[in-house]
């Protein structure tokens, strides 16, 4: 199965039956994450999809009955045209006076009618509105950002590289360290939180690897891991729970599960999960960085 994503599941679906190359309702697909917007409505869908050879077709819909019921249907008809009566120039003179008499008078108390209507619309449209944000509303659902602690010399350089970076960036995110015997964990937290953790944490995992790159082995000699909004948490828990899911799947078929494409810490954690299972194992397959993982039965020998 591979992964494809759109702003709807019809739009996902379109994407997937047009890199199958097939129609719609050859396509087998499960929704793996349905994200939606802070006011409602649906912002984004994951799906994974196969093509089920052994799908049906559907019925073709009667189109061309409704099109011939509609076409020998007697069209309505049309009320008939007023005449208008002739004007004269009496009727412009009496009728046409009075009518401009009653603009003039009628006119300027509506006039003014209307300027204090506009008036009061005015004042009106200045009040907040309850049902609308406001500015500074974000500030009350806000996380409280905690106190940074007391940071050894090597979490403060991984502190100070990571606000250069997000400085530079043009990110608004406030840095945080924590750290035990092997890691020194990174906590972000501010208003440019969900750009990180956005398209499952892409941006969050580069800065990540690139925080590692650049730093251990030179200034500091642990790892480095970067969290925001616990996003790593939920994730973690989210591959977990699919990759025994999965393997539930290869011990009762004995077929092996091929995962879609996934980054290094995606695989890692996948691998972990399963390390200990003494019935099925993982192994990566492709090239580059992002590689699928392959869940399969152990051998007599390995077991």
């Amino acid at each position: 199965m591979q992964r494809f994503e759109g702003k709807s599941l019809e739009e996902a679906l379109n994407q997937a039956a047009e890199a199958f190359g097939v129609e719609r309702f050859k396509l087998r697909h499960a929704i793996l994450l349905e994200k939606r917007g802070f006011l409602g409505g649906v912002k984004r869908v994951v799906i994974e999809a196969e093509v089920n050879e052994n799908a049906t077709p559907p019925p073709p819909k009667p189109a061309a009955v409704v099109v011939e019921a509609q076409a020998a249907a007697p069209a309505p008809a049309l009320p008939p045209r007023r005449e208008r009566a002739p004007r004269g120039r009496g009727g412009m003179g009496g009728g046409g006076g009075q009518r401009r008499d009653s603009r003039g008078g009628g006119g300027g108390e509506g006039r003014g009618r209307g300027g204090r209507r506009g008036g009061r619309r005015r004042e009106l449209d200045d009040t907040p509105d309850p049902d609308t944000l406001q500015p500074g509303d974000f500030a009350k659902f806000a996380v409280d950002i905690p106190e940074q602690g007391p940071e050894s010399e090597m979490a403060a350089a991984v502190h100070a590289w990571c606000e250069q970076v997000l400085s530079l960036a043009k990110l608004t995110l406030t840095v945080r360290t924590e750290e035990n015997e092997t890691q020194i964990n990174v906590r972000l937290f501010g208003p440019d939180g969900s750009r990180m953790i956005d398209r499952h944490g892409e941006l969050l995992d580069a800065l990540q690897v690139l925080a590692n790159k650049s730093l251990v082995g030179r200034k500091v000699e642990k790892d480095i891991e970067l969290d925001c909004e616990n996003f790593k948490g939920k994730r973690i828990e989210e591959l977990e729970e699919r990759a025994h899911d999965v393997a539930d799947r290869v011990r009762e078929n004995g077929r092996e599960f091929v995962l879609p494409a996934m980054s290094p810490i995606e695989r890692r954690i996948v691998h972990m999960a399963l390390r200990d299972d003494a019935e099925v194992t993982t192994e990566s397959r492709g090239e580059g960085f992002f590689k699928r993982v392959a869940i399969i039965r152990r051998t007599a020998t390995e077991s």
